[in-house]
């Protein structure tokens, strides 16, 4: 009797580590700092379109990468995150004929100057900024 009370202890103290790691996890992936407002392409800045799947492993490191780069352009460029898991990401994608992870660029006026697969390392995704706004 002793036994299978002991056990359920501890199985019941496991799936809620379990559940607290997978919370804690989610958290950390979760787009910071990336507005979901596409509205502000077109408003006369620089816009750069993160096409994600927040469920898709290499999505979710392609975001990780624009992380590490992303600061270098602040002041010259706005990042969104357009999620395909959202309605509103969706349908951004489904028109801009993309699939995740991709980078969608737009200049000032809101024209599409250019795209970026995702799957390249920073370093490529950095250089293909800089040619396609011509800095």
């Amino acid at each position: 009797m002793k036994l299978k009370l002991k056990v359920r202890f501890w199985s019941g103290w496991y799936t809620a580590i379990l559940i607290i790691a997978g919370l804690i996890f989610v958290v950390v992936e979760l787009p910071q700092g990336y507005s979901d407002d596409l509205s502000v392409i077109g408003q006369g800045k620089n816009v750069v379109v993160i096409v994600h799947d927040r469920k898709n492993f290499p999505s979710v490191e392609f975001l990780s990468r624009m992380n590490e780069i992303r600061d270098e352009y602040q002041g010259r460029i706005v990042f969104c995150v357009a999620d395909i898991k959202d309605k509103k990401g969706a349908a951004f994608a489904k028109e801009q004929q993309v699939t995740p992870p991709s980078l969608l660029l737009f200049a000032a006026d809101g024209s599409r100057l250019g795209a970026v697969k995702g799957g390249r390392s920073s370093e490529v995704v950095r250089d293909s900024i800089k040619q396609i706004f011509q800095w």
